[in-house]
């Protein structure tokens, strides 16, 4: 038995991502953790849940409908990744995260099931495995109304997938990890759709017609209802840089001048897939009340997209082509009169040449910083410097748009700080990976208790 908090964690740490075997990231299936469920007495089917896939906006979705149900009433558990400073972030109640006795105490739990189950000739459990089991045995004793879980990657093979939801929810799709869900639109959709359950609703929300049409073919073989928010009517009222307000008609709801604590653009979308979701839940009920929807939104706050980190400074954890894309649409929106400057960081293993691209030809920042991860997957700073500056050469014929770069995050970051400082016609916007806006978030905070 471990009874340090921070000896748990670095073994979790230890274990393999996805596969059963060291050194591999291959994605299997769950017969092993199906073992181990039934080893813990299945806690994950003991308590309501809502099911969630996805390529972004998932972190979003969840929150916006945990605070709707939080404002009727409810108690909700939500299981999310991956973490951006603490990995007690990804099992959460209501507004609060696993305490570090909790988090002992349920990963002791799974780990002498685990040691069971291997005695019994069966593999051990992959990292996300460990989490999700450490979850659901973590709610099964605060006993939620509720559980949200969130997808880690894909939906068909996914650690969740052993849920049985009152609903499931497919949000954005685009290209990511495409190593392992697909090359295509059609296959990456089809991955997520494996969450779909038989005669369980489907609502989705993926802004891709490709990607739809293999959801609802998916839904109909398993009889299952589907919602497609993208056939919801909405209108965008007002944009700052802290607030959209937005109303929504559907055939079912009408909400109007709903405003959400931010400037990201991209949240309206995940804000009406949420609304959808709980109206879909309660269906059997008039449409949920207005000011309830309003009270719940204006609670909304989610870590490391568009968020303010310090005067000047927002940190967003796009990481794909398509969240860079909604990125853009944002800044180019919100921020348009202002100077952008862009300290980047990517994981090697991310198609970031797409994003590097979108960046340059859509936003042309003044100024660009480069730097490295705390990881072993970073990208190397100079081959992301070196696509930055041919990017920017190519728009701007070499107009002395600068690219600084440097492999210690910390002091390019505090560089980029002092460029901005005290500026207000220019924002410094760190994107490029959630690990970037967690390591950000993380120095930010440090200095804060300095």
């Amino acid at each position: 038995m471990i009874t340090d908090f921070y000896a748990c964690e670095q073994y979790i740490n230890d274990i393999p991502l996805f596969s059963h075997e060291k050194n591999e990231r291959n994605k299997s299936g769950n017969d092993n953790l199906s073992f181990l469920m039934k080893e813990l007495g299945n806690p994950h089917k003991k308590i309501k849940s809502i099911h969630i896939a996805g390529t972004n906006g998932k972190g979003s979705t969840a929150t916006f409908i945990k605070c709707i149900l939080n404002k009727m009433g409810f108690c909700v558990g939500v299981f999310t990744s991956p973490h951006l400073v603490d990995i007690r972030e990804r099992i959460a109640v209501d507004n609060d995260i696993i305490s570090e006795e909790a988090f002992v105490s349920t990963f002791n739990t799974v780990e002498e099931a685990e040691q069971r189950i291997v005695e019994k000739g069966k593999s051990h459990i992959s990292y996300f495995e460990f989490l999700f089991a450490m979850a659901a045995v973590y709610y099964e004793q605060i006993k939620p109304d509720y559980v949200i879980y969130e997808t880690g990657l894909g939906g068909r093979l996914d650690a969740t997938n052993l849920v049985l939801p009152e609903i499931t929810v497919i949000t954005s799709i685009g290209f990511d990890h495409m190593k392992y869900l697909g090359d295509t639109i059609e296959l990456i959709a089809a991955e997520k759709a494996g969450i779909i359950k038989n005669d369980i609703p489907v609502v989705y929300n993926t802004g891709s017609k490709a990607a739809d049409d293999v959801i609802s073919k998916v839904a109909k073989r398993k009889s299952a209802k589907e919602i497609n928010v993208a056939k919801t009517e909405y209108i965008i009222n007002d944009v700052s840089d802290k607030t959209i307000d937005f109303s929504v008609h559907s055939g079912y709801y009408m909400y109007d001048n709903l405003v959400i604590r931010t400037g990201a653009l991209y949240q309206v979308d995940n804000a009406l897939t949420a609304i959808a979701v709980c109206n879909e839940l309660f269906k059997e009920k008039k449409a949920l009340n207005e000011q309830i929807i309003k009270a719940s939104l204006l609670d909304f706050f989610w870590p490391g997209r568009m968020e303010y980190v310090c005067p000047g400074v927002i940190i967003d954890g796009a990481h794909n082509e398509d969240a860079v894309e909604r990125f853009v649409e944002t800044v180019n929106n919100v921020y348009k009169d202002k100077k952008i400057e862009i300290l980047f960081a990517v994981c090697e293993d991310k198609d970031y040449k797409p994003m590097i691209r979108l960046i340059c030809e859509k936003i042309i920042p003044e100024k660009v910083y480069v730097t490295a991860l705390d990881s072993k997957r970073t990208a190397k700073a100079s081959e992301i410097a070196g696509l930055f500056r041919t990017f920017l050469n190519e728009m701007c014929q070499g107009n002395g748009n600068t690219v600084i770069e440097g492999d210690d995050l910390k002091t390019v970051f505090e560089t980029a700080c002092l460029e901005v400082s005290g500026r207000d016609d220019t924002v410094l916007f760190c994107v490029g990976s959630l690990y970037l806006a967690g390591s950000i978030k993380k120095i930010v905070m440090e200095a804060k208790d300095d």
